[in-house]
């Protein structure tokens, strides 16, 4: 439970939300490019489950730093 009470205390930081916002898109991009980027560069079709990878792969590094940031204020 002080895994979930990290992640819940670190995004009602604004500070540590902001934080977790630019990890999330920072390593989000990185992780989108190495996903999607050669099927992209081969002209494959961005199909449906595709798109929900694109949306759904920052939320990862987000919840991350969230965590990592809330462990490291509250212990």
């Amino acid at each position: 439970m002080r895994h979930l009470y990290a992640i819940k205390s670190s995004i009602q930081d604004r500070n540590a939300r902001l934080v977790a916002i630019w990890v999330a898109i920072v390593v989000g991009a990185c992780l989108d490019a190495i996903n999607q980027g050669i099927p992209l560069l081969l002209g494959e079709p961005m199909t449906f489950g595709r798109w929900i990878s694109v949306f759904v792969t920052p939320v990862v590094p987000f919840l991350v730093s969230c965590h990592g940031q809330g462990m490291r204020n509250k212990g």
